[in-house]
């Protein structure tokens, strides 16, 4: 090991995730040239897009494009005698985000477990993830919540990253093809309310029911289930052979016993893939998606939560998130964590957030896309000055 490498592991931000070849380091300054070295950096490059003061983790898709390039970069010829520097700010968030993926990488590319992975971190303090509810959270989702949630899902067969399809992802999670994801794949989907015209109130375009039925011919969906007031006729799912049920609930609260059990009946009575909606589509959807998760999976509340958020930013919000992990002890009398609720927590979980949906929504609205496909590939090229940099996504 050179004596540089020996002064830089001496820092406390840098973990070595490969010996002599690929290190992670946060720092105020990006690190100065060094013979045979090359940095990367994704700070300015998979951007986090926050409903409100959440920062992630990254998604499904940003996971998967850091894991891939990355791979192909440490495979190149041109690199093979050089060290791999993946270098962050120490901005919190950015932090929190970057280490993930190192982290995310490992599990997938180098087969480590998640807590192989976390090992090399442990010793570094990161800033927990939150929901994205407006107001204070008192939940906290760490990187190895995340890292687990991975984990189990690669268990499940949920994601490979050999089969995985980015294109498909990153065109269905937009809002203007149908705001949807799949939270069990071929099985769950989530996705937000259709409406019976194709403009909204506030001058937006959405998505049809008819839209919808097409979108669902193609994934195999063959039964809804709507969580929300009634925006549309129900009757023009079923004229199209779609099932559709009702088990509403109010905007931000928990779910009784009777709509879980319910919830539970009807996924497993049928053979063909299941889509859920709330209003957003995130909140009350992800948390009975979780319900059947935590019962059916084995899944922790905090593993799904966390994967249910890499798959869907903004999933779970406020007392869902304690209210999953209750669920989860009541199932199956396991965890000693005592869960706290704040008194507005505990006033949204029996009465609701109203107009959180429509924040949320309001919010996925913004989210900046690229026009075009050069755009969409230049947003991805970043160089930082002093710095022997790399782009490792103009080729995703």
């Amino acid at each position: 090991m050179s004596n540089d490498i020996i002064k830089i592991l001496l820092m406390e931000s840098l973990v070595e995730i490969l010996p002599n070849r690929l290190f992670w380091i946060s720092d105020h300054y990006p690190p100065r040239n060094k013979p045979k070295s090359s940095y990367i950096c994704i700070d300015n490059e998979l951007r986090y897009e926050p409903f409100h003061e959440d920062f992630g983790p990254l998604n499904l898709g940003m996971t998967y494009k850091f894991c891939y390039q990355l791979n192909k970069l440490l495979s190149d010829p041109k690199y093979i005698s050089f060290s791999i520097y993946h270098y962050c700010s120490t901005n919190p968030a950015k932090k929190a985000n970057a280490a993930y993926l190192i982290c995310a990488f490992q599990i997938l590319m180098l087969k480590r477990t998640s807590a192989e992975a976390w090992s090399r971190f442990s010793h570094i303090s990161f800033t927990s993830f939150r929901d994205a509810s407006y107001g204070p959270c008192y939940f906290e989702c760490s990187i190895i919540d995340c890292l687990q949630g991975l984990e189990k899902s690669i268990s499940l067969h949920w994601f490979n990253i050999s089969t995985f399809d980015l294109r498909s992802y990153e065109t269905k999670e937009k809002i203007e093809n149908g705001d949807c994801n799949w939270i069990i794949p071929n099985k769950i989907l989530a996705f937000s309310s259709p409406s019976d015209n194709s403009i909204s109130n506030d001058g937006y375009y959405v998505l049809t029911v008819k839209d919808y039925c097409q979108l669902f011919k193609y994934e195999n969906v063959r039964t809804v289930i709507r969580l929300n007031n009634k925006t549309y006729d129900e009757k023009q799912f079923t004229e199209n052979n779609i099932k559709h049920y009702d088990l509403y609930f109010p905007d931000g609260t928990c779910p009784s016993s009777e709509i879980i059990d319910k919830f539970i009946s009807i996924v497993d009575s049928e053979n063909s893939a299941i889509a859920v909606h709330c209003k957003a589509g995130l909140g009350r959807t992800g948390t009975l998606i979780g319900c059947y998760a935590i019962k059916k999976y084995g899944f922790s509340a905090r593993e799904f939560i966390a994967w249910c958020r890499i798959c869907r930013p903004g999933s779970i919000l406020g007392p869902q998130q304690q209210f999953l992990v209750e669920y989860e002890k009541n199932l199956w009398g396991r965890g000693n964590e005592q869960v706290q609720y704040s008194a507005w927590d505990r006033f949204k979980a029996i009465y609701g957030d109203r107009g959180q949906a429509q924040r949320l929504i309001k919010a996925k609205r913004s989210f900046w896309t690229p026009t075009d496909e050069n755009d969409r590939e230049n947003r991805f090229i970043q160089r930082t000055p002093l710095v022997r940099s790399r782009s490792i996504y103009t080729n995703i």
